[in-house]
């Protein structure tokens, strides 16, 4: 329900990097329509192609070593505040491997148990990427401005 401003122009120059918070379409992820209806997302990018992700005791690891590009990554590591960690489930399942094909993208909602993502429903095409997000607007919460 966030209203946010998303820079559309620098993934023209540049692929997106881990860590981002990035803005995609589900129209070419057809087990994210929901109802056939297009969306857009805001998710952490949690992995880039030829990458094996994994969660274990809460932790995001690629290639077997755990995920620290960004603060929300170290934050879920740790439990810290408000983050609970990485929730085992769908194709990332206690126990299950995730390795990115290339020009897709795996993205994580930094509150993992309240979040649809690509555990639920696999890959983001490279092609149905809009952009990063970089402020939030709307609402006047604590989350208002600079994305992280």
């Amino acid at each position: 329900g966030d209203a946010l401003f998303v820079d559309r122009f620098s993934y023209h120059f540049r692929k997106p990097q881990v860590g981002d918070p990035f803005v995609f379409r589900t129209n070419n992820i057809p087990e994210a329509l929901a109802g056939d209806v297009e969306k857009y997302y805001i998710k952490r990018l949690a992995g880039t192609e030829a990458e094996t992700l994994e969660i274990r005791d809460g932790q995001l690891l690629s290639d077997g070593k755990p995920r620290d590009e960004v603060a929300a990554f170290e934050r879920n590591a740790a439990r810290e505040g408000e983050y609970d960690g990485y929730v085992n489930i769908g194709k990332l399942a206690e126990g299950e491997q995730m390795t990115v094909p290339e020009n897709f993208f795996v993205a994580l909602g930094d509150n993992s148990g309240n979040s649809k993502d690509s555990r639920y429903w696999g890959f983001v095409p490279e092609k149905s990427v809009i952009g990063k997000a970089f402020f939030i607007y709307y609402p006047f919460t604590r989350r208002w401005g600079l994305s992280e």
